[in-house]
């Protein structure tokens, strides 16, 4: 067996969180888009399209190993955000979260001694801290730009 049972359903897992994650970046730029935001929604339709293939890294990890593949059930995401720093905390929060999750099975991995999962995570967690640092810098331009007229600016300075 090339995965124990535990590691494949952490794995599993990730694979719901990363598409929970850009269902959560589409939303967010649908958000936008709708506040005329489109240069700011365009960077969350990007975070969206990595997130959907970070989903698809795992799964290709899975089956690449002929382990078999359950995908836990996605919740549906529905929340306001009053204020364009809020959008941030909840973005960085999340990038948090994934490479948390992340960490914790490269540890695992490590402790059943499976190098192939362990060089994945590795790999994954360089990408992450790349993500984190996108989230940091947004959510420094987001408090010095609280105001929605302020992101407006913002948001017409990108495009």
């Amino acid at each position: 067996m090339l995965i124990s049972d535990n590691l494949r359903k952490s794995i599993c897992e990730q694979i719901s969180h990363e598409k929970y994650n850009s269902h959560l970046y589409l939303y967010i730029c649908g958000y936008l888009r709708n506040k005329g935001l489109e240069n700011l929604a365009k960077h969350f339709e990007e975070q969206h399209k990595e997130e959907f293939e970070h989903s698809l890294e795992f799964f290709n990890l899975l089956t690449d190993m002929n382990a078999d593949v359950v995908i836990p059930e996605v919740p549906e995401i529905s929340m306001p955000f009053p204020t364009i720093i809020d959008v941030a905390k909840f973005y960085l929060a999340r990038e948090i979260l994934t490479t948390t999750a992340i960490n914790a099975i490269k540890k695992m991995a490590m402790e059943e001694d499976n190098p192939i999962v362990e060089e994945k995570m590795r790999e994954m967690i360089t990408k992450q801290q790349n993500e984190y640092g996108e989230a940091t810098t947004f959510l420094d331009r987001a408090i010095l730009m609280s105001e929605w007229w302020q992101v407006a600016l913002w948001d017409a300075s990108i495009g």
